[in-house]
């Protein structure tokens, strides 16, 4: 007799087949004002095998939302990365800082920053703008959050290895995490291998959505995780490449 297990392993081997199928090709990305929905505060990074698309969260009414990603190299971090700037630059709702030495194009990132100097510098700028920012809202009645063009989210993408063997930025990173959602400040972490990690943010984990590129056989192909566990949830596979 077959096990219930074992009908559960085939299930999930169908499922991985067929949904791989659907989503070898890789979607031509939309135009990149057509990616952020502004109602929502989300942005759409690919489609999943039904060819709805797969979106992760940039800010709720609490207020900014961080995102990890966990990737094999070659995994295509790199492609999510350029379509999630891609996104943000064609928005006046955002504003996007980059602390990686490499996979930004130009023009992509308002501040960029790709030594560990600049990088400490990026920090201490964030977080002197977080701490400004929670001053006013303390002297003035804030209500929901929202992004305006006047006060952007600012959105600071970070590879691992940028910060984490510098402890003063590692402690900014850490003071960004707990205390800038509601003021916009975002952090977007990069950490290379899957799951299990060292994912930089894991006192804001149950706040952020992570994102997790395994497959290095079709790049782009992922999925989410919430509180560190595998969510057994579709995968989707991110936009195409575009240098557009």
């Amino acid at each position: 007799m077959t096990s219930a297990a074992a009908l559960a392993r085939y299930a999930d081997l169908t499922r991985d087949h067929q949904e791989r199928a659907l989503l070898a090709d890789p979607a031509p990305r939309p135009p990149a004002d057509q990616l952020l929905d502004p109602d929502a505060g989300t942005i759409a990074i690919g489609r999943y095998a039904d060819g709805t698309p797969a979106r992760v969260r940039l800010w709720t009414t609490d207020g900014a939302a961080h995102c990890q990603i966990a990737a094999e190299t070659s995994a295509g971090s790199s492609t999510l990365i350029d379509h999630l700037l891609a996104a943000e630059h064609a928005s006046d709702l955002t504003r996007s800082w980059a602390a990686r030495s490499y996979g930004i194009r130009d023009g992509l990132a308002e501040r960029t920053a790709t030594t560990r100097g600049e990088t400490l510098d990026l920090l201490r700028d964030a977080a002197a703008l977080m701490h400004e920012r929670l001053a006013a809202d303390a002297a003035d009645a804030a209500g929901p959050y929202v992004p305006t063009p006047e006060r952007p989210l600012i959105s600071i993408t970070l590879g691992h290895g940028s910060y984490s063997a510098v402890p003063q930025a590692a402690r900014l990173v850490t003071e960004i995490a707990t205390t800038g959602r509601p003021a916009g400040i975002a952090l977007r972490v990069e950490g290379k291998g899957s799951l299990p990690c060292s994912i930089p943010l894991p006192q804001t984990v149950d706040r952020a959505q992570v994102i997790v590129l395994g497959s290095r056989s079709m790049p782009g192909r992922g999925l989410t995780v919430e509180n560190l566990v595998v969510s057994g949830g579709p995968t989707f596979r991110t936009w195409a490449p575009t240098g557009q």
